[in-house]
Formats: C-alpha cells, structure tokens, sequence
C-alpha cells in the first residue's frame, strides 16, 4: 500500500513538476485491497477518461499562462493502457509514487516494452482523486499535465485508475 503520508501528488513528464494538494491520514482500520478490488474497469474509465480528454482538447483551455488552442480528439490505445497499468501497479507494489519505474524505466521504456512504437510519449500520473472528474481537474490546473492533454503531439491515449493511483500515457506511433 502506499504511504498515504505522500498526500496527493500529481506529477507530469513535462517538467516532472510534483505539487502536493493535500495530507491523508493513514486509517490503521484499512486492509490491503485485492489485485481485482484495486483495478477499477478498464471499459468504463477508458470511456469516461478518453471522453474527458477530448472535451477538453476540442475546447481548447489555459495550461498555467500559455493559452492552449484545441486540437484533435485522441483515439484510445490498449497498449498504452497496459504500459499505464504496469506502471501504477509496479508504484502500488513497491511503495513509490515516480515517473520513473521501480526498474529505473520511463514512459517510453515502458510503453516499447509492451510493444507500443512510438515517436512521441508523455505521461501523467496521480494519486488520491477519486474520479475521471477529480483527477481531470488536477491535471487541468497544473501547468504540465495540461499540456500533456492539450498537446498535438500525441494522437493516442491509455488511462487507468489503480486503487487510488491514476496513469494517463500518451502517445503518437511511428509512421
């Protein structure tokens, strides 16, 4: 389980700004949930997380000061999905919340180790939200991960919420 003491952070690869929003008290009453309990259905956050993206993308928005213009709609990537799973649950596992892997690996390390040819990648993760909603709001309002999402260099998305860790990978493939 993670150190709930870490609060919640929010990190993106641009910048690997980290801000912590707030403090959770651990409950010592809490009991280490399954591997099904904490892998909440894929279907629905890939439906709700790829529609939040786009809304946003199609809206255009403010990233910090930069003023970002919309661009087109991301098309959802199973294989980025999997990179994002492997990733939160590796950080559920080790006891870590990092960009980097417990392995030293990156979001394009681990998304070429699933099979995802890319040329361009980014990633954005988080912990303690509770919802696509939460989580999207988080990420609009930290400079980094809003350009991440508003960024038209990637076309593809793989999301996941793991227990109380979220990972959106983007990507663009290789022609």
């Amino acid at each position: 389980m993670l150190n709930q003491g870490f609060g919640i952070l929010l990190c993106a690869l641009l910048g690997f700004s980290c801000i912590p929003l707030e403090n959770k008290t651990p409950s010592n009453t809490q009991t280490e949930p399954s591997i099904a309990e904490k892998t909440v259905d894929g279907s629905a956050i890939s439906t709700s997380m790829l529609a939040a993206v786009n809304q946003l993308r199609q809206s255009g928005c403010k990233c910090g000061r930069k003023r970002m213009p919309p661009v087109p709609a991301l098309q959802w990537d199973s294989k980025l999905e999997s990179a994002a799973l492997q990733h939160a649950k590796d950080m559920n596992q080790k006891n870590f919340f990092d960009h980097k892997g417990s392995d030293g690996s990156d979001a394009g390390q681990r998304a070429a180790r699933i099979g995802y040819k890319w040329r361009n990648i980014g990633e954005n993760i988080a912990q303690g939200p509770t919802s696509v909603d939460e989580v999207m709001q988080g990420w609009k309002e930290s400079p980094g991960h809003c350009l991440n999402i508003m960024s038209a260099d990637f076309t593809e998305l793989g999301a996941i919420q793991y227990g109380d860790l979220w990972v959106q990978v983007f990507g663009r493939p290789r022609n």
